[in-house]
């Protein structure tokens, strides 16, 4: 693949970019998924799920690189229904496609194109950062290299991606997006599924602006009803930037010794039939 193209393909995912007041300039994974060349959002979420892993290796918090956010898209007849997506920064962007298919055209152009800046970072002095994505790339590196980002990233590439690919997020608990995607459902729906089956909870810690959305939503988190608690673990995330009422935030993860009894249980053919 030549400079040029992809050179193209980078000035292309400058297009994408969302400035906001509160977040600056930032991407939304939906679009990034359709630039990508991905079709289905549960394999663009494994590529998400590996650079968020892959971030907070390094030490940074990856939280401040990947916030959570809804969506309104465009559906049959004109109606418009709300999706799950993702805030990525721009550093967020860099090793989201660092960990995305490079066989895909776009995903390889532009890891060409940070191959290339890269190199050149290294043999040039840095550069002041400027507005636009592509001048920017210069400094964005540097960043990268001071907190040895780049360096972390090929070690951890090997180990990180098979922890990721095996949905889990410590030694017995998985991912709700991992395990959605292990049972072949939308995460909406397996979250959706155990909400009425009344074998989870929402909690409403508080609200927060939503800059998709231009309003206060709630903070909402998930806990286990009693009865169903052994089959999850709440663990409580203090690398991430607590709630707007100070309180850490704490994510709910399945058992994954629980999957196949989740599984018999709702998405079995003969449990969607009942």
């Amino acid at each position: 693949m030549s400079a040029t193209i992809a050179t193209a393909y980078a000035e292309r995912l400058d297009d994408l970019k969302v400035i906001t007041l509160t977040d600056g300039e930032v991407w939304s994974a939906r679009d990034l998924m359709e630039f990508a060349g991905y079709t289905e959002w549960r394999n663009w979420s494994k590529a998400i799920d590996r650079a968020v892993v892959s971030v907070n290796t390094t030490g940074i918090s990856a939280a401040d690189h990947f916030v959570g956010v809804n969506k309104m898209v465009q559906i049959g007849s004109g109606s418009r229904r709300q999706v799950e997506d993702v805030e990525v920064t721009r550093y967020g962007a860099y090793i989201l496609f660092q960990n995305a298919d490079p066989s895909k055209p776009a995903i390889a152009a532009v890891q060409q194109y940070f191959a290339v800046q890269t190199r050149r970072q290294e043999v040039a002095e840095p550069a002041a950062l400027p507005g636009d994505y592509l001048a920017a790339l210069k400094a964005l590196v540097a960043e990268v290299e001071s907190t040895t980002a780049l360096k972390a990233q090929a070690a951890i590439d090997a180990p990180k991606v098979a922890y990721v690919d095996e949905f889990l997020a410590s030694e017995d608990v998985v991912l709700f997006r991992a395990a959605a995607s292990e049972l072949g459902v939308a995460e909406g729906v397996l979250r959706e599924t155990l909400l009425d089956a009344n074998w989870i909870y929402r909690l409403t810690i508080g609200k927060r602006w939503s800059n998709s959305r231009q309003k206060d939503v709630p903070e909402v988190e998930y806990r286990a009803a009693s009865a169903h608690g052994s089959k999850f673990r709440l663990m409580p995330q203090h690398n991430a930037p607590r709630h707007h009422n100070g309180q850490v935030k704490q994510t709910l993860y399945i058992r994954s010794e629980s999957l196949p009894a989740i599984r018999h249980r709702f998405f079995t053919a003969k449990a969607v039939a009942a």
